[in-house]
């Protein structure tokens, strides 16, 4: 069975607002995290299904209720909203254009669950003990880099037994089966695209 990260795109014809988390909070340690409307690389004022966040994942609440309703291992997080310069000193809010014009609940969510990978992984840690991943999946602007074949994380099913949602031990990816992406695509979430990064073997 295959393995994706979720990811959120920053542009293209929706137009998605971007939001930018707390770069002092670690998800998985608070009850509230800290985020700001990101002008830098937001595409728009549009709030999809999904929303960009960094590395943080975040979606519509009522998309999150649907989420955990299928999938147990899901835990969520609240957003608390912060101002930027821009918007603190903006003499007409309503010209700025990544301000999304309507309030709808978002929920930051991530897995408690943590598993090790198989040694076959191809993956790198360096000097600052940064995690790099090779030949997986990844998202260029709106193209998406597909996986090299033979590359990437792969995990043991006898490890991974029913779990759908989890992430790398010592990483903060969140990684799902194709259940997940199987559902999400029934549902037409959009803003959502899954990117491959390896198997369950």
């Amino acid at each position: 069975m295959k393995i994706y990260r979720l990811s959120s795109s920053v542009s293209g014809k929706g137009e998605f607002a971007v939001l930018r988390p707390s770069n002092k909070q670690n998800i998985k340690g608070v009850d509230v995290l800290d985020v700001w409307w990101d002008d830098w690389c937001s595409g728009g004022d549009k709030i999809g299904d999904f929303v960009s966040c960094g590395a943080i994942n975040v979606c519509k609440t009522a998309v999150f209720e649907t989420l955990i309703e299928n999938f147990k291992e899901l835990k969520n997080v609240e957003l608390r909203y912060n101002k930027t310069e821009k918007e603190l000193n903006a003499k007409n809010i309503k010209r700025l254009k990544w301000l999304p014009k309507e309030t709808i609940p978002l929920t930051a969510f991530f897995s408690p669950i943590s598993f090790d990978c198989l040694p076959q992984s191809t993956i790198v840690t360096n000097e600052r003990g940064m995690i790099k991943f090779i030949g997986v999946a990844e998202l260029r602007g709106n193209l998406v880099i597909p996986r090299e074949q033979g590359k990437g994380l792969f995990f043991s099913s006898d490890v991974i037994g029913d779990f759908d949602f989890f992430t790398l031990t010592n990483s903060g990816f969140l990684l799902c089966t194709e259940r997940v992406k199987e559902f999400c695509a029934n549902q037409n979430y959009e803003n959502v695209t899954f990117l491959e990064m390896g198997e369950i073997i």
